[in-house]
């Protein structure tokens, strides 16, 4: 009985992790596929150690040397994009360098998505970074945390 307890739990966490980004097209990249490549971090905190900061969710990818997942990811954040309510972007040629989009909220939550490839720049490591947010923080909070 205690057995099929913790597997009950392990599942509705497992369960509520995908629910952050729910009816993002980003939401494919954050399934686990990258905690396996050496190329990858993928970060998610969740809870208490974000009340400080009034976020609930804080996911991050990071991936480096792959041109391949660098267009892929570029592509899912374009189409997130549309839905956007507020955005900053940035461009290198034709290519998407920077974005910071604030998307409609639920009805508790604003949240964010906050992509950076600095691939396109020759001076920067070859890496693409991007972050998905939720929670009561505003965009001008969130920006000035980034700074600091």
């Amino acid at each position: 009985m205690k057995r099929i307890f913790i597997i009950i739990i392990l599942m509705f966490g497992w369960l509520m992790e995908g629910w952050s980004q729910e009816g993002l097209h980003i939401d494919e990249l954050f399934n686990g596929q990258y905690k396996r490549k050496d190329n990858a971090i993928e970060v998610v905190v969740k809870g208490h150690r974000l009340e400080r900061y009034r976020l609930k969710v804080f996911r991050s990818l990071t991936v480096k040397n792959d041109p391949k997942d660098f267009e892929r990811i570029e592509n899912l954040v374009l189409q997130d994009e549309k839905n956007a309510v507020s955005k900053e972007t940035g461009h290198i040629g034709e290519r998407l360098y920077y974005a910071f989009y604030c998307l409609p909220s639920d009805k508790e939550h604003y949240r964010y998505i906050f992509y950076r490839n600095s691939s396109l720049r020759k001076v920067e490591d070859n890496e693409l970074t991007l972050i998905y947010m939720e929670g009561n923080v505003t965009m001008d909070e969130l920006k000035m945390m980034f700074k600091k």
